[in-house]
């Protein structure tokens, strides 16, 4: 997927996922929570930490999952990429 290739190696964000349709997992360098609130007050909605579904997993803090569709433009993706690099 365009999103997926776009983000794996992003500032030491790495894809988790071999094999996904819509949806996939990236670990980033930093809690995702802080990552989600940060693209949040650039009017971005950048996936969900998660750690929202895991609450007592230490390992699933730096952890964001994301999905992207056919209703997801080059420019929704080029403008999330180009947020996740100033806030990572």
């Amino acid at each position: 997927m365009q999103l997926a290739e776009k983000l794996d190696g992003l500032k030491g964000a790495k894809l988790l996922n071999d094999a996904f349709f819509n949806e996939f997992t990236l670990r980033l360098p930093k809690p995702a929570k802080e990552v989600v609130e940060a693209l949040a007050a650039r009017g971005i909605l950048g996936g969900v930490p998660a750690s929202r579904l895991w609450p007592d997993e230490p390992e699933a803090e730096n952890l964001l999952l994301l999905a992207a569709t056919e209703m997801n433009t080059d420019a929704d993706m080029d403008a999330l990429v180009a947020a996740l690099e100033e806030v990572l």
